[in-house]
């Protein structure tokens, strides 16, 4: 097996892994998702690193940047949404390593990103993550959830 076939089994195996007695893995060059490979690569061009740990579960996700832009994902979290809305949350987090902290503008990213890549052509499709979305609470860096939830759906439509 090559490594990069190494990696694919690896990203497969970890998001089947639940529970936090796991140790973090990676990196990663791309993740699968929902049966769609998903990578990032950042605004300056390079490879942004996936990790695989079940100590952020707890969280969406981490974008991470110590010299070597990262992504860290809890396979709980991916393990217990549909494929779409983990899809949206992968593409939020590489976001912050090509727009920045902004977090409206990293919604919008993920949104038209999976548009474009076909993954969404009816707004229909999106109500469970708008769902998702409406029912989290806002904070200085991001809209309250139903404002939130419009500002996706209007990026979705432009």
């Amino acid at each position: 097996m090559n490594v990069f076939q190494k990696s694919v089994a690896l990203a497969i195996a970890v998001f089947s892994i639940m529970g936090a007695g796991h140790a973090q893995q990676g990196p990663l060059p791309f993740v699968y998702i929902g049966g769609v490979s998903m990578n990032c690569t950042s605004a300056s061009g390079q490879t942004v690193a996936i990790y695989i740990d079940p100590s952020v579960d707890q969280y969406i996700g981490q974008a991470l940047n110590n010299g070597y832009p990262a992504i860290i994902l809890g396979p709980g979290f991916f393990n217990n949404v549909p494929p779409f809305v983990g899809q949206f949350w992968f593409l939020h987090e590489c976001a912050h390593h090509v727009i920045g902290g902004n977090e409206s503008g990293a919604d919008c990213f993920a949104i038209r990103n999976l548009r474009n890549l076909g993954l969404v052509n009816h707004p229909l499709q999106v109500q469970q993550l708008l769902s998702q979305i409406s029912n989290m609470r806002g904070s200085f860096t991001h809209l309250p959830g139903g404002p939130r939830a419009a500002n996706v759906y209007n990026c979705l439509n432009t």
